[in-house]
């Protein structure tokens, strides 16, 4: 008897999730693009759920580990993607708990000097607005990336005024 496309399409996800990390969405997405309708990719997200092929959880934090430590990307961005992917907020929550305070401070610190380092003066009030915009789209915290941004600016105003 041969398999039918759903059978075909459910092994083919279930080994794809055994590869790598997909969400409950993912998993939906890729089956209704092969063309299944959507009682059918329910019925099968269901199953690799069941199954622990998926598990929402898991994926929010290895996507916010890997996007935080080599995206470089900030809670807020990781959030708002999160969120994209339909997780819900209580996972969000936890994943973005997962990610330690000091790598999202040191990933602050060093990417806003990167960039303070390409503009020419740093006292002018666009330099700053620059880097504020910076840090906003990388989803950086608002608050800590205004004190990071501020010791940057101090810093160079200190080292122009001495010489």
């Amino acid at each position: 008897m041969a398999e039918t496309t759903y059978d075909i399409l459910l092994s083919r996800l279930a080994a794809l999730c055994s590869q790598k990390e997909k969400c409950g969405h993912d998993a939906y997405e890729y089956l209704a693009k092969k063309g299944l309708p959507p009682d059918q990719c329910n019925k099968a997200v269901d199953y690799l759920i069941k199954n622990q092929f998926i598990n929402n959880s898991r994926f929010a934090e290895a996507f916010a580990r890997d996007k935080a430590r080599f995206d470089k990307w900030g809670k807020n961005k990781i959030a708002i993607a999160l969120a994209i992917k339909k997780i819900d907020q209580a996972t969000i929550q936890k994943a973005l708990d997962s990610i330690p305070d000091d790598l999202q401070k040191e990933t602050i610190a060093s990417e806003t000097a990167k960039k303070a380092r390409q503009i020419k003066d740093l006292s002018t009030p666009q330099a700053k607005a620059k880097l504020i915009r910076f840090c906003a789209t990388r989803g950086y915290p608002s608050s800590l990336s205004l004190t990071i941004i501020n010791n940057i600016i101090n810093n160079y105003k200190a080292q122009n005024y001495n010489t």
